[in-house]
């Protein structure tokens, strides 16, 4: 009996650790981005040639230092969530000693020069290998605890602790999910959730206006449904196809060393165009305000093929708000056809571009129930009202499981990352 209290007892200990830990290392990595976007934003749009210079300068510093870290350490390439799902399905050791300060090295790398990545990505990983960290150095058997811990890195990062907890089960033990593991990670979520939201309290996702969708308009989640599952197919085959062909190259030297190129076309570009560049956070938050059809055509194309390359570039960042990006274009789209044919108010383009980025994701990524969560959760934030939040909940979650099981059943598509880890 007193094995089992003092078990257990070790076992909350660490878990409130944990859970401290990674919210604050998930917390202090999102503000450092944030910081670091306002520094490259300024410097890309300055006028002042030295500051341009210097910014050339960094980037050509940068540059550098990512082909060094990404030959030292593999594990931190893209999001780095395939390779560890790979060393967690494996058994494999992670050199989280290393992994989490070199992916918060590169990823402020890709950042400050103004990839099409996000920080989303991660923050998930840097949290289950905090998890990992927390068990070796406490000397406490292996358990799923650091695969709990993805979903905790997801919600610090959108401080959404129950878009955290369906991140966590969708993602982290999918099929194995039980009361203990529940029990678990809520109290991951919510240590990590206090320190994190504490230390940083910017949403990644925000609305500035909402008005409740009319039931007469709810033909609507049927073209955001069609059109998000053909972008999802799309968007899939080019990463995976991208992915199988730069791996099948790997000794081709032209191939190792694209993330060189990589740098120098997304610095041109961000020089150019900017304000459709980076992770695509402030073109989800304005992408309302394009209203020509042919502009968000090319701004789709455009995104779902850089934020492809960027994605198979050898340097550091997250799909998330990429793929959401994509997804509010893709709403946008979906909103004028409406407006056009059947009269759809334009209050709601800021609402539907919302829907539309959160079951992209939902379909890519396969994780119906979080992007639920983090629709619910993004409305109230704005709203505090339950009600007007939960309104657009139920028909949401019915045609995001819809989608899920034609993209599984009908479309036979892996999710992005399963794909990837065939790959």
């Amino acid at each position: 009996m007193k094995t089992l209290i003092f078990k257990l007892t070790k076992e909350f200990i660490s878990l409130i650790i944990i859970g401290a830990l990674c919210g604050l290392i998930v917390s202090l990595y999102q503000l450092g981005i944030q910081n670091i976007v306002k520094v490259s934003t300024f410097l890309y749009t300055s006028k002042t040639p030295i500051l341009i210079a210097i910014l050339l300068i960094l980037c050509g510093i940068c540059m550098v230092l990512n082909y060094l870290i990404e030959i030292y350490d593999p594990a931190i390439d893209g999001s780095g969530i395939p390779s560890l799902k790979i060393a967690t399905r494996d058994n494999l050791k992670i050199k989280w000693y290393k992994d989490i300060p070199l992916q918060i090295i590169n990823s402020f790398i890709s950042t400050f020069c103004g990839f099409t990545l996000g920080s989303e990505g991660p923050s998930v990983v840097m949290a289950s290998k905090s998890g990992y960290a927390v068990q070796e150095v406490m000397k406490i058997d292996k358990t799923d605890t650091d695969e709990l811990c993805e979903g905790v890195g997801f919600g610090c990062a959108f401080l959404s602790p129950l878009a955290g907890i369906f991140y966590g089960i969708e993602e982290g033990v999918k099929n194995h999910i039980n009361l203990s593991r529940i029990i678990r990670i809520i109290i991951l979520m919510a240590i990590a959730f206090l320190v994190s939201y504490f230390l940083n309290s910017h949403h990644l996702l925000t609305i500035t206006s909402f008005t409740p969708l009319a039931s007469k308009d709810f033909y609507i989640f049927v073209l955001l449904l069609i059109f998000n599952i053909i972008i999802s197919l799309v968007f899939i085959k080019i990463m995976l196809v991208l992915r199988a062909f730069f791996k099948k190259q790997s000794k081709n030297k032209l191939i190792k060393n694209r993330s060189i190129f990589l740098f120098i076309v997304t610095i041109i570009l961000n020089f150019l165009i900017i304000d459709f560049m980076q992770s695509g956070g402030n073109l989800i938050s304005n992408v309302e305000s394009i209203t020509s059809f042919y502009v968000l055509i090319a701004l789709i194309i455009f995104r779902i093929i850089i934020t492809a390359f960027s994605g198979s570039g050898s340097v550091t960042g997250g799909l998330v708000i990429p793929i959401m990006a994509i997804g509010a274009i893709n709403g946008q789209i979906v909103s004028l056809i409406s407006h056009e044919i059947f009269g759809f108010s334009s209050t709601y383009y800021e609402l539907i571009s919302l829907i539309s980025a959160l079951m992209l994701f939902g379909l890519i990524i396969r994780t119906p129930l979080t992007s639920t969560a983090l629709l619910f959760s993004t409305i109230f934030f704005f709203t505090n009202d339950f009600i007007d939040s939960f309104s657009i909940v139920p028909v949401f979650l019915v045609f995001i499981i819809l989608g899920t099981f034609l993209m599984k059943k009908i479309f036979k598509q892996d999710s992005l990352y399963d794909g990837m880890i065939k790959i």
